[in-house]
């Protein structure tokens, strides 16, 4: 009995104890989760790594590389702020101003707000100015909507440090936990959190023993707590004033002080229901210079394993977005996020993550430090190759015949380069000299092979369209399989400049529309397969272009969708008139409408094309204005400074001079081919509408009219000599 009774109780008791367990384990849990952020600015991995605590927190964390385009040009404050609005933001110093909340600082900030200030916390008397700073930006975006955020769910913020320079009021990390009306609920950004010491450049410098006692104290658990440990960036203002060797010494004694703090907000990370974000929001003058604009980003405690990070925004391994921040901290601290186009990071599992994102940071720089010597090569050798040939054409008569093999080669050779440069990253080289004599090299062979094909066969079409088989088929297969070459291509889109990170960007589509189009109709040309063939080939190609799990390019889909519409016009002779003109815009807006409900309803990854339209869904009429906006002001700031601007207005002198001077001659080469003069039209169609509809559509109109004006040029050169 006694046996009995004993186990009962006992029983009793356990069960008592999972009852409790399972009634506040997910609240609770939900309720004490923190996010400690500490921001060390100016900073590269190899600097974090002498640190003996940041590589242990390294060796057990997830680690990757953020991007830190922000409205605008990108400076500090801009930066903070992006993170915090989980949208390319707008600031300056002044706006990144701190105050503690004192009667003084209180009086002015309902003064200026009509808001009342946080009890014992922390206001950005600037605020206003920070608002109409976005409100006006190109962005629109909110400025603290994740401290707005988390304070809504009940949740408190705090900030502490400064990177104050004399009496210069710096503090930049309230940017990040602050909400939309600057106010933090707690922290010290004042000079309390400084130690006075004359032997350190600027006389003052982190006082880490006094904020590690203010994360001991938080007993209610704040659910955001941003660290600025600052000391890296007042080094940074002083280095003028010190040699290398001194700065370098300087450096490595704020990095030991660090080191020690690191030890300690470790330990107390490790313990239960914590995540620790160490973050470079802005790279050093240095690293600027040499092109190491991506930043150090490291997540470790409650959930994250050792491995590289990635999120939806990238779609790239290792590779995070500044905006991709906010959400992350946001779904740890299982708050819905909102007003933000950037996604929550996760993790892919890698043994060696340090060295592959060292690599990768290595690879990354260097394709985008060749990329403008490289393409600026390829353009101004575009336009002295139109130029010659357009003479060629129009003083035929006085030319020596012999030189028309080589100018020839030489217009198949425009053709081939943007083949060699999507498929060059396959050898890996990172040397300018060395890209330089592959590209050469390579671009020579398949010019001289397929001339030689076209000379053995006696047709002049026969090396467009094999130049144009290789362009469509390697792009088409590099789109499907996921875009690794055009991302590493110097062709391709530049994950430092952050305008896109994945599917198929504005230079590469532009060419892949033109290809397209003279392949389709080249291959109708010579083999008159049947027109429903032709047309069937662009449905595929309007679907690689914006599907958005492979190109996801919108204005790609319009460009090409309206390319198609004419050339289904042409083919099937139906006289083209405002009636057709509307049923293609119709057919324009149907086909992204169709990829808009597969990216929102039907994948898990969305695209930047669902985030778009969420976006309109919560600002309404006012974004799609916004969208429309900065559109057309990129494609006017292109204009005047991308160096394909100078291609398109070249190739449209030498169409006007080709179409008013040796007209007879261009007749006689649209009436001998005719299905590949209707492909030559479908690319003037595309590249009007590539112009209009996309944000860089200087560049897009510009890549597309390659395969025409160096495919026509040829094949102009080709009817008079053998004539």
């Amino acid at each position: 009995m006694t046996n009995r009774f004993f186990r009962r109780i006992f029983i009793s008791i356990i069960c008592t104890f999972l009852m409790i367990a399972a009634m506040t384990s997910p609240a609770e849990a939900a309720e004490n989760k923190q996010v400690v952020m500490i921001v060390i600015n100016q900073v590269n991995y190899n600097d974090l790594l002498k640190m003996d605590a940041m590589e242990k927190i390294i060796e057990h964390g997830g680690i990757g590389l953020l991007n830190t385009r922000t409205a605008g040009s990108t400076i500090t404050p801009k930066a903070y702020a992006t993170i915090g609005a989980g949208t390319r933001a707008e600031g300056n110093w002044i706006t990144s101003q701190a105050y503690p909340v004192t009667p003084e600082s209180q009086s002015i900030y309902h003064l200026r707000t009509g808001k009342k200030a946080p009890e014992n916390g922390i206001v950005n008397l600037e605020i206003n100015r920070l608002i109409a700073y976005n409100e006006a930006g190109e962005y629109g975006a909110v400025a603290g909507q994740l401290g707005t955020l988390i304070q809504e769910a009940g949740r408190k913020t705090a900030v502490y440090g400064n990177m104050d320079i004399g009496e210069e009021n710096r503090s930049p990390h309230v940017l990040i936990a602050m909400d939309q009306w600057g106010r933090v609920d707690r922290g010290i950004v004042s000079h309390d959190v400084l130690i006075d010491d004359i032997s350190y450049p600027g006389g003052i410098r982190t006082n880490y023993a006094k904020i590690y006692e203010e994360l001991e104290k938080n007993q209610d658990s704040p659910g955001l707590t941003v660290i600025e440990t600052g000391d890296i960036t007042r080094l940074e203002e002083e280095k003028d004033n010190l040699s290398p060797d001194m700065f370098e010494r300087y450096k490595e004694d704020s990095l030991q002080e660090m080191n020690l703090f690191l030890e300690d907000v470790k330990t107390l990370v490790e313990k239960e229901n914590k995540l620790l974000i160490i973050v470079t929001p802005f790279s050093n003058t240095e690293d600027i210079k040499e092109g190491y604009k991506l930043t150090p980003i490291v997540l470790f405690g409650e959930g994250v394993e050792k491995g590289l990070l990635t999120s939806s925004t990238t779609r790239r391994t290792g590779i995070i977005g500044n905006v991709d921040i906010a959400p992350t901290i946001l779904e740890y601290l299982d708050i819905e996020e909102n007003h933000m186009v950037g996604n929550p990071i996760g993790q892919v599992p890698a043994h060696d993550h340090l060295d592959s994102l060292l690599k990768l940071n290595d690879y990354t720089v260097a394709i985008s430090n060749n990329r403008l010597p490289v393409l600026t090569t390829f353009v101004i050798y575009q336009i002295v190759l139109l130029i010659i040939a357009l003479i060629m054409i129009l003083f035929k008569g006085k030319i020596n015949s012999k030189f028309y093999p080589t100018i020839k080669n030489l217009l198949l050779s425009g053709l081939v380069i943007p083949v060699v440069l999507l498929f060059l990253p396959v050898l890996g080289i990172k040397s300018l000299p060395y890209t330089f004599i592959a590209v050469i090299a390579v671009t020579a062979l398949i010019s001289w092979i397929t001339y030689y094909i076209g000379k053995r066969f006696n047709n002049p079409i026969l090396p467009i369209v094999l130049i144009s088989l290789l362009m469509t088929i390697g792009l088409v297969g590099d789109i499907v399989m996921g875009s690794p070459l055009i991302r590493s291509s110097l062709f391709g889109y530049d994950p430092i400049i952050g305008a896109r990170y994945y599917g198929i960007g504005n230079e590469f589509m532009g060419v892949l529309v033109g290809a397209a189009l003279v392949l389709f109709l080249g291959v109708k040309e010579l083999f008159n397969v049947p027109k429903g063939g032709v047309l069937g080939l662009f449905a595929l190609l309007i679907i690689a272009i914006g599907y958005p799990q492979w190109g996801a390019n919108v204005g790609g889909t319009l460009t090409a969708t309206a390319a198609s519409a004419f050339i289904f016009l042409r083919l099937y002779k139906i006289k083209i008139s405002w009636k057709q003109i509307l049923i293609g815009f119709i057919g324009m807006a149907a086909a992204v409408a169709i990829m808009a409900v597969i990216d929102t309803f039907l994948l898990e990854n969305q695209s930047h094309l669902a985030r778009a339209i969420q976006s309109i869904k919560e600002g309404g009429i006012v974004t799609v204005f916004m969208i429309i906006s900065r559109k057309v002001s990129m494609n006017i700031r292109l204009f005047k400074v991308t160096i394909w601007s100078k291609v398109l207005v070249t190739s449209l002198i030498v169409f006007a001079i080709l179409f008013y001077k040796p007209y007879e001659e261009l007749k006689k080469v649209f009436d001998k081919y005719p299905y590949l003069s209707i492909g030559w039209s479908g690319i003037v169609v595309a590249s009007i509408t590539g112009f209009m509809v996309n944000d860089s559509g200087v560049v897009a109109a510009a890549t597309s009219l390659i395969y025409l004006s160096f495919s026509l040029l040829y094949i102009m050169l080709q009817e008079p000599h053998n004539n």
